[in-house]
């Protein structure tokens, strides 16, 4: 966090509150600046008009419980520079107000303090966002997915021809519809697993389990992919590797995502080469697809949030299949990277620990 530093200001109260007084005159927040005895220098009193010959701690009592004070005479004491406290209050003008209330510290060149700079801002609309997306999340999970895996499964009982023969002409057009029903239910989870992500609800569950056994697995179900460009899937297993600790849901979904995306990188009639290898406490895979080489400059982006990670094809819902692989893997305590091979292609590398610990970052 910045420090402030407010020496000369400090000698003339006048110049202080003009200068706040023109930064401020539009802001919606409350701008409270304080001496270090908590004295107020100044206040625009945009949330709480009655704070001019208030202390600080005046103003603020009113909107803390025990609990909140405690955590400010802390923060007084510490070497922090700044808190954030989210608080529901109760104002003249408004009922249950969700407000935010940042504090930091005023230090002048040697490190003293000087005062303390406070911003209350309403957060009611932050608040109303959060839920909107806390109920598309829900519309996503029940309303979309449900109907597009009963689609998926009457679609692929027709083409096993379930239900009688059919022509090569009609199977052909079921067979694109279900591939776009696929990707659709791959856009939807990979929608709701970054919002769960932004919520702090993606909690890990680990169990121990063969991760050759689940990239196997998810190799089988994701073939009719593979098979469309004539493609292979090579499997290496360089060393014995022990059954690990891991959510073997979410990581089921990293390794779907790193399959598709490597062979949506990658030419027909190419192989796709998955590499699992052991070292220490760590288990290392790494996807190599058969396509075209990134810049070396592009290459750490493709895990950034709505960044693309073709080149060449510019695929509609791209750009938070890498992202929620990263927030997975960093989950998990692992990491992830993307280097470019030798002569074409670009690999796809996470290492995990064998053992999930449930340590805070």
């Amino acid at each position: 966090m910045m420090k402030f530093t407010f020496d000369n200001l400090y000698n003339d109260t006048d110049i202080l509150r003009a200068m706040f007084s023109d930064m401020l005159q539009y802001s919606e927040s409350e701008v409270i600046i304080s001496d270090e005895k908590f004295n107020i220098l100044y206040s625009n009193s945009r949330l709480i008009n009655d704070n001019k010959k208030h202390m600080l701690l005046d103003v603020l009592n009113p909107l803390m419980n025990a609990d909140i004070r405690i955590t400010i005479e802390n923060f007084k004491n510490s070497d922090k520079n700044h808190i954030l406290l989210k608080l529901i209050v109760n104002l003249e003008e408004a009922d249950n107000l969700p407000i935010e209330v940042n504090i930091s510290k005023l230090r002048d060149k040697k490190n003293k303090i000087k005062g303390y700079f406070v911003l209350i801002q309403d957060i009611t609309q932050e608040i109303k966002a959060r839920i909107q997306k806390e109920t598309f999340i829900d519309i996503i999970s029940h309303d979309l997915k449900t109907p597009m895996r009963a689609n998926i499964q009457i679609l692929e009982l027709l083409l096993e021809e379930k239900f009688g023969k059919i022509e090569k002409s009609v199977k052909n057009i079921l067979e694109e519809l279900l591939n776009s029903c696929r990707f659709m239910n791959y856009m939807a989870e990979n929608l709701l697993i970054k919002y769960k992500n932004e919520f702090g609800s993606a909690i890990i569950q680990p169990q121990k389990y063969s991760i050759t056994d689940l990239i196997k697995s998810v190799c089988n179900k994701l073939m009719y992919i593979f098979e469309r460009k004539k493609q292979n899937i090579e499997l290496i297993i360089e060393d014995e590797i022990p059954e690990m600790e891991i959510d073997v849901e979410k990581i089921g979904k990293v390794i779907n995502n790193l399959l598709i995306n490597a062979s949506e990188q990658s030419r027909e009639n190419s192989s796709v080469v998955i590499k699992i290898t052991g070292k220490n406490d760590n288990i290392e895979v790494s996807f190599t697809d058969c396509g075209y080489q990134k810049k070396e400059e592009n290459l750490n982006s493709i895990f950034d949030e709505y960044i693309n990670c073709s080149n060449k094809f510019r695929k509609i819902g791209f750009g938070l299949e890498m992202y929620n692989c990263k927030k997975i893997i960093e989950a998990h305590r692992g990491t992830i990277r993307a280097e470019n091979r030798f002569k074409e292609g670009t690999s796809i590398i996470f290492t995990l620990p064998v053992r999930y610990s449930c340590r805070n970052k």
